[in-house]
């Protein structure tokens, strides 16, 4: 395999992983030569490009193209990137075959790759600064939601839903010993895994059930701050485990000794059930096979047998409740695999599978 890929990320290489590290990774993994560009930074003054502990995946840093770049005229903002892009290729002496973009706020008019593959790849909802150039000006657009879907149509008549995936290559790290021992000061243990501060996290309802249920250890995983809601709320409860932020590699070990995965979020209004239709972190807790309580996730209202979901959250406690009551049947080895099986057959390597058909269908370059 010697083609080289550009994968431009709304989101930095550090921190938990998502579904555009994900890619990169396994497109490492099956021997493409990966540059996954972080988001600008302002204090470079050039394009800086490190190894990461994969082979065949870099990552680049650099500043901004230029300034208010998106308000130049188009043909002169398109031979600024594609300048851009030339003095990249020289920089790592390997021409790109394709260009995956992951963004619509900056390289949004992918006109600037010329004639390489030009995917346009929608996770997002909240991710919508320039989606009418960025999908007009693909070759093949890819999405996670049929809300996404629908609002990319009208521009390109190549748009596929991709649903997320697992990462099957991704290494697990064993919790220390230390870390193993917060699971043993309860029978029961709950877990919820993401950013603590986002505005979606519903904490009235996760402030009810750490006080409704005492005996049962809530731990909660991700970044927070201090002076935030969340935090000032619960930090009294002694039934509450901080994690903060961990490597993407020990989730899969914590997730192994819970017994409830929690999904719970403000989905109530229209907006946010589109942007919530369909989280990533809903794979991982799938391949941990143990049961999932969420609010209204769009993407799974035909797959119920993979979790317990509410369409109102004013019915997640009593839904808590009855999983609660009969976690043995939540939980069987059963119910386990079926989760299981799921994530399997989403894993990114049978993604790239899914994409590379629909390119040679299309006759497109292909992967």
């Amino acid at each position: 395999m010697n083609k080289t890929i550009l994968l431009i990320s709304p989101e930095h290489w550090e921190g938990h992983f998502v579904s555009k590290h994900h890619y990169a990774t396994t497109l490492a993994s099956l021997g493409y030569r990966v540059y996954f560009l972080n988001p600008p930074d302002n204090k470079l003054s050039e394009i800086l490009i490190k190894n990461t502990v994969y082979d065949n995946l870099w990552v680049i840093s650099a500043p901004i193209v230029a300034k208010g770049l998106r308000f130049y005229p188009a043909l002169f903002r398109r031979w600024m990137e594609a300048r851009w892009l030339q003095q990249l290729e020289d920089q790592i002496r390997s021409a790109f075959s394709i260009v995956w973009l992951f963004e619509n706020s900056r390289f949004f008019d992918m006109n600037f790759a010329g004639s390489r593959l030009k995917i346009y790849h929608q996770v997002d909802s909240n991710q919508n600064f320039h989606i009418p150039v960025a999908a007009a000006s693909a070759d093949i657009c890819f999405c996670t939601t049929n809300y996404i879907k629908k609002v990319i149509e009208p521009f390109n008549n190549k748009v596929f839903k991709i649903h997320h995936g697992f990462s099957s290559s991704l290494t697990k790290k064993p919790l220390s010993e230390e870390q193993r021992a917060l699971f043993t000061q309860s029978k029961l243990n709950v877990v919820y895994i993401g950013n603590l501060d986002i505005s979606f996290l519903d904490i009235d309802l996760l402030v009810s059930l750490i006080k409704r249920y005492p005996h049962i250890y809530f731990h909660l995983v991700g970044h927070y701050s201090e002076n935030k809601k969340l935090f000032s709320a619960c930090s009294a409860f002694e039934n509450v485990i901080w994690w903060g932020k961990v490597e993407s590699t020990l989730i899969p070990s914590i997730l192994a000794e819970c017994d409830i995965q929690l999904l719970l979020y403000k989905a109530e209004n229209q907006q946010d059930k589109e942007q919530l239709a369909n989280p990533h972190k809903v794979m991982e807790y799938l391949e941990s096979g143990k049961i999932t309580v969420a609010t209204y996730t769009d993407e799974y209202k035909d797959k119920l047998y993979l979790l317990e979901m509410v369409d109102n959250s004013k019915d997640y406690e009593s839904t808590f409740q009855k999983v609660l009551e009969n976690l043995d049947f939540y939980n069987s080895m059963e119910k386990q695999q079926q989760r299981i099986e799921f994530a399997k057959n989403n894993s990114y390597e049978k993604q790239l599978e899914k994409i590379s058909s629909l390119l040679q269908q299309l006759h497109l370059k292909a992967l």
